[in-house]
């Protein structure tokens, strides 16, 4: 794994990868290290990194700002990066061999999570897998909204009036 990181006036950022690239495990901002702590789990990164943001990284940022957390962190259901999620479905070995891993050290590190990764969360199982992972760590789990297959909505498409609701 490559950790790589970077640091501007507003906030420090921290971007786990695979050696190869191909695999985002962890995206973190930090405003105030002795801050409240947000753990967003969506379905898979796209092009985003420690540098370089896109819509989701950014409405993730917003919320947790507006939610009054000092540092947030996203991790995936799936750690392969692309911008079409539809992709997921055709390619091998999408998960990451270190993202367990790094969604249970991401649970621990969290005051609290949100879980948002739309209705394709429920593609290879993973939605339960990582749902066994949240029961056990005994922490509040939110979401924004369910789908019709009682997935945790994307937070792209959620207004930021919608509070979060706690699931688990």
């Amino acid at each position: 794994m490559i950790k790589r990181e970077f640091i501007n006036l507003d906030f420090a950022s921290t971007a786990v990868f695979s050696s190869c690239f191909n695999f985002r495990y962890s995206l973190t901002r930090i405003w105030d290290n002795s801050g409240a702590k947000l753990l967003f789990i969506l379905l898979n990164p796209s092009k985003a990194t420690e540098k370089l943001s896109d819509p989701t990284l950014a409405r993730c940022q917003t919320r947790a700002l507006l939610l009054g957390y000092k540092q947030f962190r996203i991790c995936n259901l799936f750690a392969f990066r692309s911008t079409s999620p539809k992709i997921l479905k055709t390619t091998p070995h999408i998960k990451g061999s270190h993202n367990d891993k790094i969604i249970r050290k991401s649970i621990l590190w969290a005051d609290s999570i949100i879980c948002s990764w739309g209705s394709l969360g429920t593609f290879q199982n993973r939605s339960s897998e990582v749902l066994k992972l949240l029961k056990k760590s005994n922490k509040s789990v939110y979401h924004l909204g369910l789908t019709k297959n009682r997935q945790p909505k994307h937070l792209l498409y959620i207004s930021f009036n919608v509070s979060p609701k706690k699931w688990l």
